[in-house]
């Protein structure tokens, strides 16, 4: 598709994006767990992931322990993008009731899939990010280009290594196959 043509279909659909998770866990018990909570607010899981070794960062070691994977999901029902902040305030309550004594089992990155980015909610601000409402940010961490997606200077490691691109365009393919069958609202 070119890129006026998804110029188009983007703004026909009045900025419906596909929601997205990246899910860091070292157990799969808690990761499927997290899946059935997701799925009650977000639809039904439409892709996932394998899940990738994190080897990227032990920033996340001390608090949730060794042998971390992250996985991606994505889900059936399209959104309206300003669902991102009340969006991570449910995901920070899953991560807490699977906590244990205060460290996390799960880290849920939720955000979306548009045709031209990849944006992740944070409760961290840093000059890239913008601020959206009840302390979260937007992080755009990756954008589409030429067939593949790109990442800035200020991306993640594990992005920046383009780690789950072919994911990424397979999350992309289907949001836009839902776009052109779309008629209802999101």
């Amino acid at each position: 598709m070119s890129g006026s043509s998804e110029k188009e279909l983007e703004r026909s659909h009045l900025w419906r994006v596909k929601v997205i998770a990246a899910i860091l866990f070292s157990d799969l018990e808690e990761l499927e767990k997290v899946k059935k909570s997701l799925e009650a607010v977000f639809s039904k899981i439409d892709y996932q992931s394998e899940p990738y070794p994190f080897v990227f960062s032990d920033y996340y070691q001390e608090e949730m322990g060794g042998g971390l994977k992250r996985v991606l999901l994505s889900f059936k029902k399209l959104a309206k993008p300003e669902f991102l902040a009340a969006s991570k305030l449910i995901t920070r309550e899953f991560e807490n009731n699977n906590s244990i004594q205060g460290k996390r089992k799960v880290n849920i990155d939720i955000g979306y899939l548009d045709l031209f980015k990849v944006v992740l909610a944070s409760f961290k601000g840093r000059g890239n990010k913008l601020y959206l409402s009840q302390g979260v940010w937007a992080d755009i961490v990756l954008y589409f280009e030429s067939g593949d997606y790109e990442t800035f200077l200020w991306g993640f490691p594990d992005f920046k290594e383009k780690t789950y691109n072919q994911d990424l365009i397979q999350i992309r393919k289907l949001y836009k196959n839902q776009l052109k069958n779309h008629t209802g609202p999101a």
